[in-house]
């Protein structure tokens, strides 16, 4: 395993040595955006922060509180995070307008007098197996299975609900759901329960809305849980396990299926005790070890509980127990007859459950957690100890064989206390008594499974399930051409409707991918957000004509190659293409986009075409020579033209030397010249491309240098060995010091509406990993706009916004 990297922090937080309280001080949870999430304790206050899996010296408060937090757990989709207080506050927290550097409140709940120990939000039902068996298929509907899971809690028409469950350290379980949130008017407004329906709430309102939760004695009685798990089951149940924190000669651990469902627009919470796990009684000479953790997860269909135990020497022990299922025979006197037996016969069985111990393991130091895959795997769990002694072992599951050790720098004043794994296990990420990250390379999943092939099968998973994919790319991929190359190929087999579904997340990830062999790759992006929003203005004249779209004829009247625009126009309906004027004059700015993109990318061909030939090798992605981009440009053009008529004013502007160009008609012609051979252009096309310059001034594109991990100058230092990082101080050998060249040097321009924003503008929106901008300010006035514009809650490469006043 190779150590990636180490934030240092700078001493800000304590160590919790003299702290008064009695719990663990330091939390970490990583979202499937791979955004990292602790807590820590400074100055007798709790203090909650999230940071970026690429930029790790750079984390952002959350909240602060002067109770102590326990839990700390992220929604599936890392949008929300929920914090459980000891004293029974619950709260759950969520970046304001998608911004990572501010946190709102969204959802409060209080149980009185009750100390929060785990939560965890609703399972939806929604899962994809990995099995590394499978990575040779080539359609993804055979190489990813979907799970075989029921949600937690289903509402009208078996929708999954979104809410949470929570087990307190008296054995009392809780619940609520989480309303619905929609922008709703002004004038209107709602309340809401978390025991009844999910009622619409406005999102813009900032009001905190207060949850009331269900309420259930998990047991007969009560009793003080002091460690426990939570996991859910394939029958859409939650499996519980807990210990509880009195010392007995022969400790157990008690097993429950909790099962919730909605009853009169109510949450009824049903607990059923299971099979507990009777621990070996321990010698005298080992009385005094106790449980430290437990962990249910599901190895091959399996249900397993690992228990930890902390012993007096300073050591652990490691056990693991496996839920059996065998049939029990019945004597012929309790025999009764079962309506599904055949002919009514007697059942001379009766099914039951019991734990067995399969494995154990003696350590000689303090295991601080205890981490499984995250994977949904089929074929390749591990399971991560990670030790108080500054090292990591790697287990195999049902023999706890030891696969691989990690030792790191030790510190005689920290300790190991946490950690975490990445969405698809490639990372281990680790805080130390000091809130220190600490990352480090998780080892191959599969052995048997070349690099290349796993590494392809993980960023296909990506693609299908929407996970970030930062951690995959953040290892030594060692040969980033031929993985691009090998993915690309993958993906153009598979059927159209399947590449429609996932183009955007393919795009996102293939665009990272070339951001660090220093690529442009972003345009494609763009250009493919503006060819859908503009495409969904076009409305049939003909309603009744239901096999084909205005879209669809456009695009077989360009397959016939005709290079002048005016002649493809003739040929359309001009009533499949009317969009009213107005709503055109809003869209100028994106089609000024579409027509500089074309004059850029035709003006650079001549030079790029020399470059290829004078070094023998082409890059991985160049947009002139992509046959999709250079059709959505024509296609593009060819309705810019059309819509010229009904509003010459969203016609593109640009500085000409003589008056008689028609930048549409010459952009539109040699596009089409390209689109018929793009691996080796003519001499007289190039010809053409080199007077681009002379007969109109080119605009430039705005280039947006990012500092991150997954830029070019993050991949040399990465391989170069391990890095270390001072909290809050951007590293100097990340940044770029290539500068623009544009005609706006000293002004920041919006890269989703292409405005110029001034030198000072007051509120903008960067990405945190690639540095792409946009305007805090909303402008939208029309349905397209505003359209354009949700599509950009996220920026194109998967990252959040980072707000800047």
């Amino acid at each position: 395993m190779t150590i990636l990297y180490k934030v240092e922090s700078r001493r800000e937080f304590g160590n919790g040595k003299d702290s008064v309280f009695p719990h663990k001080i330091v939390l970490c949870a990583v979202s499937a955006r791979n955004i990292i999430a602790f807590s820590a304790l400074q100055s007798l206050s709790s203090h909650v922060y999230v940071c970026d899996i690429v930029t790790p010296w750079q984390y952002y408060k959350v909240c602060s509180s002067k109770s102590l937090i326990n839990v700390l757990e992220w929604s599936a989709n890392g949008e929300q995070l929920l914090l459980g207080y000891i004293g029974g506050r619950v709260e759950i927290w969520q970046p304001k307008e998608h911004a990572l550097n501010v946190w709102q409140l969204q959802y409060h709940a209080n149980i009185p007098s009750e100390d929060i120990i785990q939560a965890k939000f609703f399972h939806n039902g929604k899962g994809v197996v990995f099995n590394t068996q499978k990575k040779d298929h080539t359609y993804y509907a055979e190489k990813f299975e979907r799970l075989e899971q029921r949600p937690t809690l289903t509402g009208f028409g078996g929708v999954a609900a979104e809410g949470c469950i929570l087990l307190t350290s008296s054995g009392l379980l809780a619940a609520f759901m989480l309303p619905q949130l929609q922008r709703l008017p002004p004038n209107q407004t709602n309340s809401a329960s978390g025991t009844s329906g999910p009622e619409p709430v406005d999102s813009n309102s900032g009001e905190q809305i207060e949850l009331m939760p269900a309420t259930h004695s998990i047991g007969i009685s009560r009793s003080y849980i002091e460690h426990c798990s939570i996991v859910a089951s394939p029958s859409g149940a939650l499996n519980v396990a807990y210990s509880i924190g009195c010392q007995q000669q022969q400790q157990l651990v008690y097993c429950f299926k909790v099962s919730l469902q909605l009853e009169s627009e109510r949450i009824a919470i049903k607990s059923e005790s299971l099979a507990s796990i009777f621990l070996n009684a321990m010698p005298a000479t080992q009385e005094s070890r106790r449980i430290t953790q437990l962990l249910w997860t599901r190895v091959a269909n399996e249900d397993v509980i690992y228990v930890v135990f902390g012993c007096a020497d300073g050591g652990s022990l490691l056990e693991q127990w496996t839920l059996t299922r065998r049939h029990q025979n019945v004597h012929a006197l309790l025999q009764q007859s079962s309506p599904a037996a055949p002919n009514n016969k007697p059942v001379d069985f009766v099914p039951s459950e019991s734990w067995e111990q399969v494995a154990k393991l003696q350590l000689n130091s303090q295991i601080a957690h205890l981490s499984s895959t995250r994977l949904v795997t089929a074929d390749c769990e591990q399971l991560y100890a990670i030790m108080q002694d500054h090292s990591v072992h790697v287990l195999e599951p049902g023999t706890l064989k030891q696969l691989n050790h990690t030792q790191f720098e030790r510190d005689g004043e920290t300790r190991f206390i946490c950690a975490d794994l990445t969405p698809t296990s490639q990372m281990l990420l680790i805080f130390d008594s000091h809130a220190q990250l600490h990352a480090m390379q998780t080892p191959m999943l599969k052995q048997s499974v070349g690099t290349m092939q796993l590494l392809l099968l993980l960023l296909e998973y990506c693609i299908v399930t929407g996970v970030d994919a930062s951690d995959v790319l953040l290892l030594n991929l060692g040969n980033l051409e031929a993985l691009v190359e090998k993915l690309t190929d993958n993906f153009t087999r598979q059927p159209s409707y399947v590449r429609q579904f996932y183009y955007a997340n393919f795009l996102a990830l293939k665009s990272n991918l070339c951001r660090a062999q220093q690529q442009e790759f972003d345009n494609l992006i763009i250009l493919h957000a503006i060819s859908s929003t503009f495409k969904s203005l076009l409305r049939p004249s003909d309603l009744g004509c239901q096999d084909k779209g205005p879209a669809d004829s456009l695009a077989m009247k360009l397959a016939e190659s005709v290079p002048d625009v005016d002649t493809v126009m003739l040929n359309l309906d001009p009533k499949d293409f009317t969009v009213e004027p107005m709503m055109l004059q809003s869209l100028q700015q994106l089609i000024q986009w579409v027509t500089d993109l074309a004059v850029n990318m035709l003006n650079r061909l001549p030079d790029e075409v020399m470059k290829s030939k004078l070094s023998g090798k082409r890059p991985s992605y160049d947009i002139s020579r992509d046959i999709v981009a250079i059709g959505s440009l024509r296609e593009l053009l060819v309705m810019i033209r059309i819509w010229g008529l009904l509003n010459p004013q969203c016609l593109p502007v640009y500085t000409k030397t003589m008056d008689n160009i028609d930048v549409l008609v010459i952009l539109f012609r040699l596009l089409t010249r390209l689109a018929q051979n793009t691996s080796e252009p003519d001499e007289l096309l190039l010809d053409e491309c080199s007077l681009l310059s002379k007969q109109l001034l080119i605009p430039q594109l705005s280039k947006y240098n990012p500092t991150t991990l997954l830029s070019s100058q993050g991949y040399a230092a990465v391989k170069s060995g391990q890095l270390t990082f001072t909290s809050q101080v951007e590293p100097a050998g990340l940044q770029d010091i290539e500068m623009e060249q544009v005609v706006f040097s000293n002004c920041v321009k919006d890269g989703v509406s292409n405005l110029q924003l001034g030198a000072n503008p007051s509120t903008i929106r960067r990405c945190a990993r690639c540095g792409f901008v946009n305007s805090a300010n909303k402008v939208a006035k029309t349905s397209a706009l505003k359209a354009w514009c949700n599509k950009w809650l996220h920026c194109h490469c998967g990252g959040f916004w980072k707000q800047i006043n």
